[in-house]
């Protein structure tokens, strides 16, 4: 597992950094978000041996999450209200794709305009390669692979059994869905869902604010704000609608 940094200045730490800080500094690790991808991550963390310390949710949502964790209202983060100071917080975001990914985005970016870190972290069974490069709140799945000299900007997931080969270039918040597999030197720009199962073959460059369909085949670019379903797929205008 990988992390982002436990201070304002974002870089990545390797797990025995993580734990070492954790147990020093012993920051609140809040989940956002308590629905179903959020579950997931709470049981990952388990696995490393870190536990939540609470959460961050509206008061009238539901909460798939366990343990008797603490309940802290977005509002408050965002505002500054309180005694809420970012440097004795670190955050995990647990909103998934289910809804719109803007939802994802946009409480990713209000959290760290209020100075807010997010924790990178990767499952035990993933591959990752060592000269692979994930940016901040980057999640990596059970059995997903991250292979070489790939590069994930911030705030994006590759999901459980997702392939993101070698040379890859991924944008920020992005989703690669369960089970989804890019060829080598693949291009996918911000803000882009690739469907459960689809494939991108090798060398194709997909824009930002794109859907690609589940099991869709990809075999040619695709321009951003475009949604491309099929096989081989075949894209349409989505007027940048996530």
């Amino acid at each position: 597992m990988r992390s982002s940094a436990l201070s304002r200045a974002a870089h990545t730490l390797l797990v025995s950094t993580l734990t070492n800080e954790l147990r020093e500094s012993n920051p609140k690790l809040l989940m956002v978000g308590a629905g179903g991808h959020a579950r997931v991550l709470q049981e990952l963390l388990a696995e490393a041996g870190i536990a939540l310390s609470g959460y961050v949710a509206p008061a009238d949502g539901s909460s798939l999450l366990v343990g008797d964790l603490q309940r802290y209202d977005e509002a408050e983060l965002v505002s500054g209200e309180g005694d809420l100071d970012p440097i004795d917080f670190l955050l995990v975001n647990g909103i998934g794709s289910a809804g719109p990914i803007t939802a994802r985005a946009r409480v990713y970016a209000q959290l760290k305009q209020a100075g807010f870190n997010f924790l990178q972290l990767d499952a035990q069974t993933a591959h990752i390669s060592e000269s692979a490069l994930l940016s901040e709140g980057v999640q990596v799945l059970h059995k997903a692979v991250v292979h070489t000299d790939a590069r994930i900007d911030e705030n994006t997931i590759v999901n459980t059994g997702a392939i993101v080969e070698h040379h890859n270039v991924i944008g920020a918040n992005c989703h690669i869905a369960i089970g989804a597999v890019l060829g080598g030197m693949v291009e996918v720009g911000d803000n882009t869902h690739v469907g459960a199962n689809a494939t991108v073959l090798q060398g194709v460059k997909i824009g930002s604010n794109c859907i690609i369909g589940a099991g869709a085949v990809v075999t040619r670019d695709v321009p951003d704000n475009q949604t491309a379903i099929g096989v081989p797929a075949v894209a349409r205008a989505n007027g940048g609608q996530q």
